[in-house]
């Protein structure tokens, strides 16, 4: 097994793995994640927000957990 050193941003990681799996979850319903689909900020709905926050508080505590220095 290679013992090859990968560094990561967490925040950035959790953050993206977060909106991937709110697109996917989303996918059903028929309104927007985002409250403005034009703007050039991306801003959630309030309900996508707290789904979104769920998400990222999970992926975040699932790599901070597999994290360790050898």
């Amino acid at each position: 097994m290679s013992k090859e050193r990968v560094v990561i941003n967490k925040i950035e990681l959790a953050s993206e793995l977060a909106h991937r799996m709110l697109v996917i979850e989303w996918d059903d319903r028929s309104e927007s994640i985002y409250k403005d689909d034009t703007a050039d900020v991306t801003v959630y709905t309030e309900n996508a927000q707290d789904i979104f926050n769920d998400h990222y508080d999970m992926f975040l505590t699932i790599i901070e957990d597999t994290c360790y220095d050898k």
